[in-house]
């Protein structure tokens, strides 16, 4: 076990992963925990929390039956990893915006190459070493992109615990972390983790108190997804109405508030700048090209556009309503007309 729980921290640190689990999934207690999340996930589902989602109701089976969802599969790595999310020198791919310019922003958890890239090649590295010490297995990698309950495996291996705002606070990166999970054919010992932070989350609670302006998360209540400027500007079909524009800010892609207050410190603005003229201006296909292999390629430029006319229609510069006749004159989408002028 300590041969094999050694090899797992090596091939995981060589890979670029922050940490690693090793979980069976023939276990009985594992199998027992899937059943009891996905309980309480289908009543959260229930309540409305999960908004308009619906691929979260229909996948909970699928999340529940491993074994059936990924055919073969014995055991399961799960990681924790980074892409520099928070550090000064993670760097993006758009445009310096032009002094005055008017602005949204994009989550600071874009910069650098998109995290389910990075995940893969982790995933991928560590499936080959593993495959050339125990023989050539069918492996399955997933980071955030199959049905899996990754928190929820995360924290049952001891990778770290389900933080307050909805993410997994790990000892290593706090919540700025991501998951990926690679389901293997080799019957490999378990190893599950204590995490150990100098603190717990209920000490603290800044993400309840201070990180979020929209109450999307509220100390006693449940995540509520239908509040959070992520959904909002990311997940969200259709138009966004008062309501919306009003709890996104000014936000293009995701929003930081919960994350850069953990742990308990001033906020730093890691956010991109985004010149919003540039974005509704600029050829669609260019901005495809120069978002290619980046987390906000997952939006596209359409919503990109319909978040920025969100901002605009809030904003009392004149310069808003002019590049918003310039939309009306314009554009060709049927959605970003509507959203130009929509209650």
């Amino acid at each position: 076990m300590q041969d094999f729980n050694n090899f797992l921290e090596t091939i995981a640190q060589e890979s670029g992963a922050a940490s690693v689990c090793c979980l069976d999934l023939n276990s009985p207690q594992l199998q027992e925990a899937l059943k009891a999340n996905k309980k309480a996930v289908a009543s959260w589902l229930d309540e409305g929390y999960g908004a308009d989602m619906d691929y979260l109701v229909r996948m909970l089976d699928d999340k529940v039956d491993l074994q059936k969802t990924f055919p073969g599969a014995q055991s399961a790595l799960v990681i924790t990893f980074t892409n520099k999310w928070g550090a000064d020198d993670a760097v993006h791919p758009f445009p310096e915006p032009t002094e005055g310019a008017l602005l949204g922003y994009i989550s600071g958890y874009a910069k650098e190459q998109d995290y389910h890239r990075t995940g893969h090649q982790i995933l991928s590295q560590m499936g080959e070493q593993l495959n050339s010490v125990y023989g050539e297995s069918e492996n399955s990698a997933c980071v955030d992109t199959k049905p899996v309950f990754e928190r929820f495996l995360a924290q049952y291996g001891g990778l770290g615990i389900w933080a307050p705002n909805d993410l997994i606070r790990t000892p290593e990166n706090d919540v700025r972390a991501f998951i990926g999970t690679l389901f293997t054919e080799h019957k490999l010992p378990e190893i599950i983790k204590q995490p150990e932070f100098p603190f717990p989350c209920h000490f603290c609670r800044a993400c309840e108190k201070r990180g979020c302006p929209t109450g999307a998360i509220t100390e006693g209540e449940p995540f509520d997804a239908r509040l959070c400027i992520s959904y909002l500007s990311i997940e969200k079909k259709g138009l966004l109405n008062k309501q919306d524009r009003d709890l996104m800010e000014d936000w293009l892609f995701g929003c930081d508030w919960c994350s850069v207050v953990c742990p308990p410190k001033e906020k730093v603005d890691r956010r991109i700048p985004i010149d919003l003229e540039w974005l509704l201006k600029s050829s669609a296909g260019s901005i495809r090209r120069l978002m290619k292999g980046s987390a906000v390629e997952y939006a596209g430029v359409q919503k990109l556009r319909r978040n920025a006319i969100a901002i605009l229609r809030k904003s009392e510069d004149p310069r808003a309503e002019e590049l918003l006749d310039w939309c009306r004159q314009n554009m060709q989408s049927e959605l970003l007309l509507q959203q130009i002028d929509c209650d």
